[in-house]
């Protein structure tokens, strides 16, 4: 998702998760390799230790039981919501992953993160007409919001109509939509003006929310301070900036559902900080645990790792303004000079995968043995160097936040791979805020757009778009063109299946080809638990699903 931290607000409503440092890599630059890499086009080879990736959930002994209804959860998160506004987050996850407690969709993300899919929420089915251009909903017989007034036709129209409304960057998670007709009661159609599939997952997430019309109008910007929602929790108090405690929703639509009766989350800024309230049982549950502590938690037989496959990538941005970047061949050069393999094992303790796409892993991606991602191989890359109009290098800088030892590990082995290639590279720190800044600005040659880079859905449509199209956002701020793949795009986004699968690999290769940004790593979202905390599944795309969560005696 287009991501935004805690102190930076950005006219678009996306998503970050503080990406919290680790221990310093020791000798990270002894450690780089000296060349090689297989050719053009092979698949590089991975070691097998590099490969795993165990989820880590419900694998312990006492999860094997029947689940026990009650209990109170603790769940120390690396940052907090600052509005509960689900249509216009400012905080990223902060925001959005409590906003998937409070409220639900008319569908929703699968909730067991097993799939990409979408499945019904508010509504209890829906179809979609052979054009692909009326989406017919039908809502959840006797479905109630958490104070236990129904959910109406009317408030679903509205909410879809808020959904569609939006005038920023986030309109492209609209695209194709043209009204909302009650049809009855129960009843609820969506008319398009083309075919656009990806909107039945763009209707999955915080943008596409259903929220009581009478009390939104009524109440105004109070009611988000008081929210009622369809979700299986309800708000109980809220600490800005320390803590919010949420109780189950007695009227949730999922029968049994859920097990605790309260969860607090409360926000501990620094990985070593909720580590050690994970040791010290002062928190059951805690998200972003650190690269460099994956080996001692998985060392501690009270506790269990959790690595969850979502759309995240360690995307760096190459400004095109920038005259050495808008050579194609100068940026090729750059993806094969990267040893991936090595930076996964010793910056991100191997839990990474190496990408085949400049975007993060979405549905219908190509596999590895269709696309092949970028080998490392110098002796190519020196060739390349070699033909372009930079023979013999260039001075750069590569802006990164400031803090974070994955990125300083990072990048130190960038700047010395980068190195022999004549390239030399000034490593610029700085915060988070003016980072943001200086890259929506255009202000930059490289850079890290966002500390956790992820996208809002599990389709490639929305960043896609982002990144080929150019619009008021200069191609998501590289300034990159190519019309070609920008009109492969535009019609991939109102393309149906079968035929959809086969124009995004098109596009997934092309955009890897001309490497527009680099995407250095795939990454999996790092959470960790005590071994009696059951059911802790994640959505697709990061959220809990706190539901199913319970506590095993």
């Amino acid at each position: 998702m287009k991501a935004v931290t805690e102190v930076v607000r950005l006219p678009y409503r996306g998503v970050v998760r503080a990406l919290v440092a680790g221990g310093v890599l020791a000798g990270s630059l002894a450690l780089i390799g000296m060349g090689g890499g297989s050719g053009a086009g092979a698949a590089p080879k991975i070691p097998a230790a590099v490969k795993k990736s165990p989820t880590g959930v419900n694998t312990t002994s006492a999860c094997k039981g029947k689940p026990v209804r009650g209990g109170s959860l603790t769940y120390a998160r690396s940052e907090g919501p600052v509005t509960l506004n689900p249509f216009y987050p400012t905080n990223g996850n902060g925001d959005i992953f409590i906003d998937t407690l409070l409220y639900q969709g008319v569908v929703r993300p699968t909730q067991e993160g097993k799939t990409q899919n979408v499945e019904p929420a508010v509504a209890t089915s829906w179809t979609v007409s052979k054009s692909g251009t009326v989406y017919t909903f039908h809502l959840r017989p006797g479905i109630k919001f958490s104070n236990g007034d129904p959910v109406t036709a009317t408030d679903v129209k509205f909410s879809l109509d808020y959904f569609a409304s939006s005038k920023d960057e986030g309109q492209v998670l609209s695209a194709g939509f043209k009204d909302v007709v009650i049809v009855n009661p129960s009843t609820v159609q969506m008319n398009l003006t083309e075919p656009t599939p990806g909107i039945i997952y763009d209707l999955s997430i915080w943008d596409a929310m259903i929220v009581p019309e009478n009390l939104v109008k009524k109440e105004g910007t109070a009611f988000w301070s008081h929210p009622v929602g369809t979700g299986p929790y309800e708000l109980t108090s809220w600490v800005r900036g320390s803590s919010i405690t949420l109780k189950r929703n007695p009227y949730y639509w999922q029968k049994g559902l859920p097990y605790l009766t309260k969860i607090t989350f409360k926000y501990a800024t620094t990985g070593n900080s909720r580590l050690l309230d994970l040791e010290d049982k002062q928190a059951q549950v805690i998200t972003d645990v650190t690269f460099s502590d994956i080996a001692t938690v998985r060392a501690n037989p009270e506790l269990t790792l959790q690595l969850a496959k979502v759309p995240y990538w360690v995307g760096l941005w190459l400004n095109e303004e920038k005259a050495p970047f808008r050579t194609l061949d100068v940026r090729q050069a750059l993806e094969y000079a990267i040893d991936k393999p090595l930076i996964n094992k010793k910056v991100f303790s191997g839990v990474g995968t190496l990408p085949n796409s400049i975007l993060p892993q979405l549905k219908g991606d190509a596999s590895d043995s269709e696309i092949h991602p970028y080998s490392f191989d110098v002796k190519k890359a020196k060739a390349l160097m070699a033909k372009s109009h930079y023979p013999h290098g260039f001075s750069t800088t590569l802006m990164y936040p400031s803090g974070l030892a994955e990125y300083t590990d990072l990048d130190l082995i960038l700047q010395s791979e980068w190195a022999k290639l004549g390239i030399k590279i000034k490593l610029l720190a700085t915060t988070e805020a003016i980072e943001t800044k200086d890259y929506t600005g255009g202000d930059y040659t490289m850079t890290y757009p966002y500390v956790e880079y992820t996208s809002d859905v599990t389709v490639p449509d929305e960043y896609a778009e982002f990144v080929a199209v150019p619009d008021s956002d200069h191609a998501f701020y590289s300034w990159w063109t190519d019309p070609t793949i920008a009109k492969m795009v535009e019609t991939y986004i109102h393309t149906p299946k079968p035929t959809r699968v086969t124009l995004w690999h098109k596009i997934q290769d092309a955009m890897l080809v001309q490497t527009p940004d680099i995407n250095v790593m795939d990454l999996p979202f790092v959470n960790a638990h005590l071994k009696n905390v059951c059911g802790t599944y994640l959505n697709p795309l990061g959220a809990d699903s706190l539901q199913y969560t319970w506590i095993a005696k």
